[in-house]
């Protein structure tokens, strides 16, 4: 039965949306990547476009598959290997946290919020995403893209902080039980090919209908 429930409506259409345009083939995503791959796709991703690190994470999953192996490589080998993402501290990142995960998780990747956001280099978004993707939790993920998504379907005053409670508040609301990892990644898809930060596609928009946008607040 159709609902009329803007909440509804947003998050159905959004994952119809994604089951025919998201973007299936990132290899992070695959079923077979390990809770570690994803963390590392997720540290290659912070401030970095999904092409940039396509460039780099197949090569480099390959060559780093646990943290011992990044512990055993040289650490100016390390920065060389991802040189071509910029952000320079994610070598640091990978070293700190995989000697993280070495000494206090038997070198692998826990399962819990509270324990990934004491790794070195994960934040609430890190965090989140790791659990959605890799252990299929039900959490809802909040960076400057959703929050900009978020706040014009939904008229908030919260599209330049992603930080905000109300995004997170909200995100979580909206979560479909079971399909949260679907339900980040059609977010993330959605930012980047419909709903973006300039000249947004607001003619082909899926949920088009019920949001509050008007495109001519980005002219």
């Amino acid at each position: 039965m159709a609902t009329s429930n803007p909440s509804e409506v947003f998050v159905e259409n959004l994952l119809e949306w994604h089951e025919t345009n998201g973007r299936h083939d990132l290899p992070w995503r695959a079923d077979t990547a390990t809770p570690f791959n994803v963390l590392v796709a997720e540290f290659m991703l912070q401030q970095t476009s999904a092409g940039q690190v396509l460039n780099v994470y197949g090569d480099f999953v390959q060559k780093y598959p646990t943290p011992e192996s990044i512990l055993d490589t040289p650490q100016e080998e390390l920065a060389d290997d991802i040189e071509s993402l910029g952000l320079r501290k994610r070598t640091r990142y990978f070293r700190e946290a995989s000697e993280q995960l070495v000494e206090n998780h038997n070198s692998t990747v826990p399962n819990t919020r509270s324990e990934l956001l004491d790794l070195q280099g994960v934040g609430e978004y890190t965090a989140t995403s790791v659990l959605a993707h890799a252990f299929e939790k039900d959490v809802a993920a909040v960076d400057t893209n959703v929050a900009r998504i978020l706040s014009r379907v939904f008229g908030l005053d919260y599209g330049n902080k992603p930080e905000a409670s109300e995004n997170w508040e909200l995100a979580e609301d909206l979560l479909p039980p079971g399909q949260s990892s679907d339900y980040i990644h059609a977010l993330i898809d959605f930012g980047a090919e419909v709903c973006t930060a300039s000249k947004p596609n607001c003619e082909n928009c899926p949920i088009e209908g019920i949001c509050e946008y008007s495109p001519e607040e980005s002219s």
